[in-house]
């Protein structure tokens, strides 16, 4: 009975994200969502609403179907390439490699763009400025009693800034943190590396994630901005890969530092409820295939503990430390209403008449804001219901406005905020002068990620091993939560870093069958050696024999 749930959830998710990323996919080639900074008056208008200026200006575009399938079979081609290159490459040598790399290019990116915290970054940051110096005065603002669960992101970098004003002297900017930023992405990349190295037994998988991830772009530039969303990812992704050692290996202590890492992602960014319900699915499943009841139960347990009392701890510790107490914070779903709604951005965009004037209206009650907000979504479902083409046509923009914003805000946030000193060279190009060139490459590696992501999908229909589909779990979570919450291109990069660890899969997959087909041509055929793989038996068993790895055959 395990094993056919096993099977049924396997199969039901893969076939739930080939529609996904079948519609994603196909989007790709037709257009591209663009992230815009436009000054009101030069004529042009989103699809929604007039665009007003250093606003959230989503506008779609139709691209070039040629062209893109041109440079998506480029694309696919170089990685065809490389791939046998880099056989010979450990995993140690290449962690190394990603790790120093993601720090230094980071490290670059953030003195060249010298990117100053503004908007909701600002109130934040200053907040934990303030801490650091015992001036609690930002625990009565507006911001802070409407937002307290971003107290666990402001507690860490209180802790960042007391340690670096104790060693260095107090900071004259919060580069340094954006560093910290570069130093939190090189750990999400080592721990999707690390996911595909025990997922599979194919380490081409890994090579090609590697490759992939050197070559990714997005997360580098949005290393700049400060919200929490790579610390917190970073501790999510080494909750899900040390939860499948934990069920390979059977140590209690990856149990264990697990839930402490997914109880922490849930305190920096509680988005991360996403990965905690991706994970206690899987450890679900694989809980009534080992048997292992008590230990597995443990986890799984500590890991709902430490992940719903994260941030109410958090708020009650500083509550005490400053004598303020927290009154009522805008209700969860405030932000459904948000993402159901028209907005000036996009659909299903930030509406602050939504969030932050109901709760106003509603003298800062939550739940006679929380019933304002349930009355608006009824009326936005029997619209839908009565407006059937408006409603496809809402979710269609709603979704293509995040997923196919293939610069995920990267570019837009170093653009519109303000600035410690003035940009250096670097900077300045990608957000000017070569603007337009950095996101058209951008648009073409994006391409190259969906379909791969598409084609690993129909690889996990075959593939018996549950934890291969933990990457596409995540990232389906992501998906059906940002279509009924707020939407924001910004919060998919996160599971576009994800949609990278899938690619390398279904490249992979790509790559068999083409290196197959070129054999025929003896003059291209060395280019493409023909993997061992390809004519032995690609799956295993759920609960394999050997513990470190399962997935496919080794080269």
């Amino acid at each position: 009975m395990s094993k056919k749930l096993a099977a049924f959830a396997r199969i039901f998710i893969s076939v739930l994200m080939i529609y996904i990323m079948g519609i994603l996919s196909f989007a790709s080639l037709l257009g591209t969502t663009g992230m815009e900074t436009v000054t009101e008056g030069n004529g042009m208008d989103t699809v929604v609403n007039r665009i007003r200026e250093m606003k959230e200006s989503v506008i779609y575009y139709s691209d070039d179907i040629l062209v893109n399938l041109i440079m998506l079979a480029l694309f696919g081609l170089i990685c065809f390439l490389i791939l046998p290159k880099m056989k010979k490459f450990t995993l140690k040598a290449e962690l190394i490699f990603i790790t120093v790399w993601t720090i230094l290019i980071g490290t670059i990116w953030v003195n060249s763009s010298m990117v100053q915290p503004t908007f909701d970054s600002q109130y934040v940051m200053d907040a934990a400025q303030h801490f650091a110096q015992d001036d609690f005065s930002d625990m009565s603002t507006d911001y802070i009693q409407q937002f307290p669960y971003q107290l666990g992101y402001i507690l860490l970098n209180e802790i960042i800034i007391r340690i670096a004003s104790a060693n260095f002297g107090e900071p004259d900017n919060l580069v340094f943190i954006q560093v910290i930023n570069a130093v939190f992405l090189a750990l999400i990349y080592d721990g999707i590396i690390l996911i595909n190295h025990t997922v599979f037994k194919d380490q081409r998988i890994r090579h090609l994630t590697v490759l992939l991830l050197t070559f990714c772009t997005q997360p580098i530039i949005f290393c700049s901005f400060l919200y929490g969303i790579f610390p917190a990812f970073a501790f999510a992704v080494w909750a899900v890969y040390l939860e499948i050692l934990y069920f390979r290996k059977n140590k209690l202590w990856m149990g264990l530092v697990s839930a402490l890492c997914i109880g922490l992602a849930v305190l920096f960014k509680t988005n991360n409820y996403i990965v905690l319900i991706a994970m206690l699915a899987i450890g679900f499943v694989e809980l009534l295939q080992r048997k292992n009841y008590l230990k597995d139960i443990a986890c799984l347990a500590l890991a709902c503990v430490l992940s719903l009392n994260a941030v109410p701890v958090v708020t009650s510790f500083y509550e005490k430390r400053s004598g303020v107490e927290m009154g009522d914070a805008i209700p969860y779903i405030s932000w459904i209403a948000c993402g159901m709604s028209e907005s000036s951005r996009a659909p299903g965009w930030y509406n602050d008449s939504v969030v932050v004037g109901t709760f106003k209206d509603s003298a800062r009650n939550a739940d006679v804001a929380s019933e304002k907000a349930k009355a608006l979504i009824q009326k936005r479902l029997d619209y839908f219901k009565e407006n059937p083409h408006y409603r496809k046509d809402f979710f269609y923009r709603k979704f293509v406005s995040q997923w196919n914003e293939t610069s995920y805000q990267s570019i837009w946030n170093n653009t519109v905020r303000k600035q410690y000193k003035e940009k250096g060279k670097l900077s300045q190009w990608v957000c000017y002068d070569g603007e337009e060139k950095v996101k058209s490459y951008m648009d073409f590696y994006a391409q190259l990620i969906f379909w791969g992501c598409l084609l690993a999908l129909t690889g996990c229909l075959r593939n018996r091993n549950l934890a291969s589909i933990a990457m596409p779990l995540m990232i389906l979570g992501g998906v059906m939560y940002h279509m009924l919450a707020e939407a924001k291109s910004q919060y998919a990069i996160s599971y576009f870093i994800l949609m990278i660890g899938v690619a390398a899969y279904g490249i992979c997959i790509a790559y068999d069958m083409f290196a197959k087909r070129m054999q025929k041509y003896p003059k291209f055929a060395g280019f493409f050696p023909l993997p061992e793989t390809l004519t032995e038996k690609t799956e295993v068993p759920e609960t394999p024999a050997v513990p470190e790895t399962s997935g496919t055959k080794t080269e």
